[in-house]
C-alpha cells in the first residue's frame, strides 16, 4: 500500500512537473513572438523612413532637424591668425572669430587675456564686425585682459568664419612662447566669461571651444 502511495505521488509529480514546464515553454514562444514583432516593425518604419527620405526631401529634412534639435549646440571662438611672428615695437591685428556650427547665434561674448608684458592691446575696432549693438567693449591694460560682448537682433548670424571683432597689438618684449599668449577666458556651462549665445530665447550657450593665439616676437 504504501509503495503504491509513493508511485501515485511520483507520478502526480511528474504530471504537474510536466504542466509547469507546459506553461513555461507557452510564455517563451509567447515573449519571443512579441519580440519578433516588435523587430519587424522597427525594420518596416526604419525601411519606410529611408524611403520617404528618398523620395521626399521634404520628409528627409523633418528628421534631420528633429535629429538636430536632440543634440546640444555647439560654436567655437578662434583667434586668426593663431601663430605669427613679429618684431620688437611692430604694430598688428587679431581677428577675433566665430563659427556658430549651424546655430543661429545673437550674442558672443569674447573675453581675452593677454601677457601685458609682452604686447600690449592698443585698440579694439568694430567696423567690419557682423554684429551690429555693443554692449561691451574694454581693454583692462594692468590686468591684460580684453572685454566684448555684443550682439545682433533675431536671427543673428549663422557662419563658420564670422568676424566678431578686430584688436590691435604692439609687440614690446622677446618672446618665444610655448603656449598660447592670447587666450580666451572660457569654462564651459559658464556664462560668466566667454560665450556664444544661440537664438533659442532661453539664451543658451553653446560655446563649447576656444582657440588663442601664440605670439614669436623677435
Amino acid at each position: 500500500m504504501d509503495t503504491q502511495n509513493i508511485d501515485q505521488k511520483q507520478n502526480e509529480s511528474i504530471v504537474q512537473n510536466r504542466r509547469l514546464v507546459e506553461i513555461l515553454m507557452k510564455k517563451v514562444n509567447f515573449l519571443r513572438a512579441v519580440i519578433y514583432i516588435l523587430v519587424a516593425g522597427l525594420i518596416l518604419v526604419t525601411i519606410l523612413i529611408v524611403s520617404l527620405s528618398i523620395f521626399s526631401p521634404e520628409v528627409g529634412n523633418y528628421f534631420e532637424d528633429i535629429s538636430h534639435s536632440l543634440k546640444p549646440p555647439q560654436a567655437s571662438l578662434y583667434l586668426s591668425p593663431n601663430v605669427a611672428n613679429y618684431k620688437e615695437g611692430d604694430e598688428f591685428n587679431m581677428d577675433v572669430m566665430v563659427n556658430t556650427n549651424g546655430n543661429n547665434v545673437v550674442v558672443v561674448a569674447a573675453y581675452l587675456s593677454y601677457n601685458k608684458e609682452q604686447l600690449q592691446a592698443i585698440s579694439i575696432d568694430l567696423t567690419d564686425s557682423l554684429f551690429q549693438f555693443v554692449a561691451e567693449k574694454q581693454i583692462i591694460s594692468q590686468d591684460g585682459k580684453i572685454k566684448i560682448t555684443i550682439g545682433k537682433p533675431t536671427p543673428g548670424i549663422n557662419t563658420n568664419a564670422g568676424k566678431v571683432a578686430t584688436i590691435r597689438f604692439k609687440a614690446i618684449k622677446e618672446i618665444n612662447p610655448e603656449s598660447e599668449n592670447i587666450s580666451f577666458d572660457f569654462t564651459q556651462g559658464s556664462s560668466l566669461f566667454s560665450g556664444v549665445f544661440v537664438d533659442d530665447k532661453q539664451g543658451t550657450n553653446a560655446l563649447n571651444k576656444t582657440s588663442g593665439a601664440k605670439i614669436f616676437i623677435d
